[in-house]
């Protein structure tokens, strides 16, 4: 299945290549593409990461000797803080952009670091977070090439021409060294929960900046019928 993955990873690293020649994702109102993309990554956190929060609980819980009170909600507390992470982030490139400059180096960088570390897991997890099979290879492939898609949009609407190239490509590259990462390391338990949990928080965030804003013009159905889809995807397989 190494072959089946490398071949997956090629596709999610022409995302962040060949994006920019989509032009019309880029046009308001947005796509239906989109937001039936996003509606499928909140389904994937949703009905498929949170429940795996569970296989990893207890050993997360005694590997980082976290309080028993919060032995039910420690890697759910993971999740929100990397949702917080994301929007804090967030928060300034929008400040930047509601300046009429774009965001300064400084935030461009953190906020690229902060999708480094994200898009790092995307390629570890593809090799070794998922069953070696065909079918969750394609599920898993599926969910996250149109989420990448998302955040490649919403990175080049937030910072423009300064994306291109630097961005895109040090992006890309994260995803072939955390799929490299995975061929040849196997992450202890707790440190893979402690990284899982928190993208979980990060997808979750940067979908929903992605649909809320009033100047995306985001669609409802598509948005709703990526959630159906996906959820009755995730259940039923």
């Amino acid at each position: 299945m190494i072959i089946l993955s490398f071949f997956l990873i090629v596709l999610f690293v022409g995302v962040h290549f060949f994006v920019k020649y989509f032009t019309s994702l880029m046009e308001q109102p947005r796509k239906p593409l989109l937001s039936i993309s996003s509606g499928a990554s909140i389904a994937y956190v949703t009905v498929h990461l949170f429940p795996e929060f569970q296989k990893f609980q207890k050993e997360f819980n005694l590997s980082w000797d976290i309080p028993e009170r919060f032995h039910d909600y420690s890697l759910y507390l993971i999740a929100t803080i990397g949702f917080l992470a994301f929007y804090s982030i967030n928060h300034f490139v929008k400040r930047g952009n509601q300046n009429g400059e774009n965001p300064s180096f400084l935030i461009f960088s953190i906020h690229i670091g902060a999708f480094v570390i994200y898009n790092s897991f995307i390629g570890y997890y593809l090799i070794k977070g998922l069953k070696q099979e065909p079918k969750h290879l394609v599920i898993f492939s599926a969910a996250f090439l149109l989420h990448l898609m998302v955040n490649d949009v919403g990175l080049r609407l937030d910072h423009k021409k300064r994306y291109d190239p630097e961005g895109s490509t040090v992006l890309a590259l994260s995803l072939v060294g955390g799929w490299l990462l995975g061929c040849f390391v196997t992450l202890p338990t707790p440190v893979f929960a402690l990284w899982f949990s928190w993208l979980a928080g990060g997808i979750l965030l940067n979908t929903i900046k992605e649909e809320l804003p009033s100047e995306r013009k985001s669609r409802l159905l598509p948005f709703v019928l990526g959630i159906v889809l996906a959820s009755a995807l995730f259940v039923l397989l």
